[in-house]
């Protein structure tokens, strides 16, 4: 039981360095949002995406460990319904301290990376409000305007044309 111990303490640790790094770019995004800078903001996302990737295995990993070591606190249920509170209680004082405090520190980054993932996405939303009110008046400020050339053709001209770029 020792070895599992240290392994889903691993676990932790890696998660905590995983989420850290997460929180680093979910940080530098704010930064390229309010700079409007789309290819960093892309550019960063797919860090995070590969960090979560990481993350993922590392729950797999935990999982399958919980299932092999700890199998008997599930009491018949999946291996994800066994908390770290469940594992601390199993263990001496030194040991479910250690594991609980990791946990702690865990759940304390998570909560800041949420915190920060929904600033982005409220920033994100208004620049997206914003521009979609500043493309609204730039069509309403277009009109057609016709008339007759010197040859006695109608001749329809845009007013104050503009022009999109589908790519933006």
């Amino acid at each position: 039981m020792p070895s599992a111990i240290k392994k889903i303490e691993r676990i932790l640790h890696l998660q905590n360095s995983e989420y850290c790094e997460i929180l680093k770019l979910e940080e530098s995004k704010g930064d390229a949002i309010i700079s409007k800078n789309g290819k960093l903001i892309q550019e960063i996302s797919g860090k995070q995406e590969k960090l979560l990737k990481s993350v993922e295995y590392l729950e797999i990993e935990r999982l399958e460990l919980i299932s092999r070591y700890f199998h008997e606190l599930a009491n018949g249920n999946e291996a994800k319904s066994v908390t770290l509170k469940d594992i601390a209680a199993s263990l001496d004082s030194e040991s479910s301290m250690g594991i609980l405090k990791l946990g702690s520190d865990l759940k304390s980054l998570l909560l800041k990376v949420k915190a920060k993932q929904e600033t982005n996405s409220a920033m994100l939303k208004d620049n997206i409000e914003y521009f979609d009110i500043l493309i609204s008046g730039l069509k309403n400020s277009s009109s057609l305007k016709s008339g007759y050339d010197r040859d006695g053709k109608e001749d329809d001209r845009v007013i104050n044309p503009v022009l999109f770029n589908q790519k933006a």
